[in-house]
């Protein structure tokens, strides 16, 4: 498999565990019998199940960019050291990103982001039809 398909797969695993961070802080606030209904009358969302959730949010908009850039990439055969390099700088960035959140750390969290939109910016830049690529 080519690196970027590698990267990919690896920040879907990581886009799973968003997903857990955000199961576990729910379970950690509601019960489980409020949490196996319609939820219609749940408490407001606690500060750590909150930043679980806006996370997660995140890294749905994230991969919206991500994963269509990754799969244009490949199909078109315009992969190379910088789509490589674009897809580890994302996996990474998103990778530090998650705790950051959760943990309520403010300017790593937003210097997170921005690598990730960094790695974003190297696959957009070489699947562009005049990127000479």
């Amino acid at each position: 498999m080519i690196a970027e398909l590698s990267w990919l797969s690896a920040t879907t695993a990581l886009f799973f565990v968003y997903i857990c961070g955000e199961i576990v802080a729910a379970n950690i606030q509601y019960k489980p019998k409020d949490l196996l209904g319609p939820r219609d009358t749940l408490a407001a969302a606690s500060l750590a199940l909150g930043r679980a959730k806006r996370a997660t949010a995140n890294m749905i908009e994230a991969m919206c960019m991500f994963v269509p850039l990754v799969l244009v990439a490949v199909i078109s055969e315009r992969t190379n050291e910088w789509t490589q390099a674009g897809c580890m700088i994302f996996f990474l960035a998103r990778l530090a990103f998650a705790p950051l959140y959760w943990f309520g750390v403010p300017v790593l969290r937003t210097l997170a982001f921005f690598a990730g939109v960094t790695g974003v910016v190297m696959i957009f830049l070489q699947v562009l039809p005049f990127s000479g690529a």
